[in-house]
């Protein structure tokens, strides 16, 4: 199985079609591996243990989610998370590879609509002043970001 994940991210990285993946009953967007170098040997971490929570409030990244969704002008469906995995490098990059975590609103497995997922990640494509991990060596960190769902419409953000 392993070498089955490996394979499918080796050809979506040269193939061209590397947006969206499931694999093993998990979602990917972006999976190419593009890293820094610089990065290549430093620790992993959580954001919390380093403190790598992103600098705006929650109320602030609500705000411009639900501005970001209204300019798309698309409707929406759905009620539940919908979480975006990734990893912030040891010089305060995000890496494109995130995993999509979908539940509903008692927590059991869910599906919400491409068009949603899609423009929830370009929501977090925007986000770009994530910190360089505090620690006594540089590290990468991994980080969430959480959208709360209720009726299609973004009610609350979890970073």
């Amino acid at each position: 199985m392993k070498y089955a994940i490996l394979l499918v991210l080796v050809l979506a990285r040269f193939s061209g079609w590397g947006q969206r993946i499931t694999l093993a009953g998990q979602q990917y967007m972006d999976t190419a591996s593009a890293s820094n170098g610089a990065c290549a040997k430093a620790p992993m971490a959580h954001y919390y243990s380093v403190d790598g929570k992103y600098p705006r409030s929650s109320d602030t990244l609500l705000r411009e989610a639900q501005a970001f969704l209204k300019q798309q002008k698309q409707v929406y469906a759905g009620t539940g998370y919908v979480t975006f995995r990734f990893i912030i490098d040891c010089a305060g990059h995000r890496l494109p590879r995130t995993q999509v975590l979908q539940t509903d609103a008692a927590y059991q497995q869910t599906t919400f609509q491409p068009a949603l997922l899609e423009a929830l990640y370009a929501f977090l494509q925007t986000l770009t002043e994530w910190k360089v991990a505090k620690g006594s060596v540089p590290a990468n960190y991994i980080a969430y970001l959480t959208f709360k769902m209720k009726d299609g419409q973004v009610v609350a953000i979890v970073p």
